[in-house]
C-alpha cells in the first residue's frame, strides 16, 4: 500500500516571498531524493483560474473586490479542485502548494464582519474539504510581513499576466491587506497545523537563505 503524500502549502500576503521560497523548497525536498507534486494557486492558465485573474484585475465593474464573498471564495475552490482532480496524491512524498484553502478563508474572510468571519471560516472549511473533497494540507507555513513591505515588493514584481504592471485589486488596498494580514496571524490560534514565520529583521526582510533555512527546520519539526 502506497502512503498518502504529505502535503505542505506555502502562505502569506501578496509580496512575502512565497513565489521564491515555494520554488526553494521544491529544490530542497528534491535535492534530498523525495518525489514532489508542485500546484500553483491560482492557476491562471486554467478555465477557473483565468476568470480569477479576470476579476483580480479590476478592469470591470463586477471584480474580486465588491463581488459576493461566498462568489468569489467558489471561482478559488473550484480552480484548486480542477488541479486536484488531475494529481494522484499517492504517487509522491510530498505535494506542494503555493497559496491553498487558508487564502481562501483569510482573504475572503477579510470582507466579512466581525460577527460573521468565523462562521464565513467555517463555511470555506466545510466546502473544500467536505464536499469538494479537496485534500486537507498537513502543515500551512505563513510567511509574515507588514502591509508597508508588502506594497514595496508587489511593485518590484513586474509585468504579470493577468494585471499586466499594476497591482491588483487586493494587493492596491493598503487597508485591505492590513486585514488579511491579521486574518493570517490569527489563523495560528484557530488551527492548530498553521506555521508562522516571521520574515522582518532590524533592517527589513530577512535575507531568503535565512527564511529558507527556517521552512526546513519547520518542516522537520512540525512533520517528524
Amino acid at each position: 500500500m502506497k502512503n498518502k503524500a504529505k502535503i505542505i502549502a506555502i502562505e502569506g500576503i501578496d509580496g512575502s516571498g512565497k513565489g521564491l521560497q515555494y520554488k526553494r523548497l521544491c529544490y530542497n525536498l528534491e535535492k534530498k531524493g523525495y518525489k514532489i507534486g508542485k500546484m500553483d494557486f491560482p492557476s491562471y492558465d486554467e478555465f477557473f483560474g483565468k476568470e480569477i485573474g479576470r476579476l483580480l484585475s479590476g478592469d470591470e465593474k463586477a471584480n474580486a473586490a465588491n463581488m459576493d464573498i461566498k462568489s468569489m471564495a467558489l471561482w478559488y475552490a473550484m480552480d484548486r479542485m480542477q488541479s486536484f482532480s488531475r494529481v494522484e496524491i499517492e504517487s509522491y512524498d510530498y505535494i506542494l502548494l503555493n497559496r491553498s484553502t487558508l487564502s481562501n478563508a483569510v482573504y475572503q474572510g477579510a470582507r466579512c464582519s466581525e460577527e460573521t468571519r468565523a462562521d464565513f471560516i467555517k463555511w470555506i472549511d466545510e466546502l473544500e474539504f467536505n464536499h469538494l473533497n479537496i485534500p486537507r494540507p498537513d502543515l500551512y507555513i505563513v510567511f509574515d510581513i507588514p502591509p508597508f513591505q508588502s506594497k514595496l515588493n508587489v511593485a518590484k514584481k513586474g509585468h504579470r499576466d493577468y494585471v499586466g504592471e499594476k497591482a491588483d485589486v487586493y494587493e492596491a488596498n493598503d487597508n485591505f491587506m492590513s486585514k488579511v494580514r491579521d486574518g493570517y496571524l490569527k489563523s495560528e490560534k484557530i488551527f492548530p497545523n498553521v506555521a508562522l514565520i516571521n520574515c522582518m529583521g532590524d533592517e527589513g526582510m530577512l535575507p531568503p537563505e535565512i527564511i529558507e533555512k527556517i521552512v526546513l527546520e519547520t518542516i522537520e519539526e512540525r512533520l517528524k
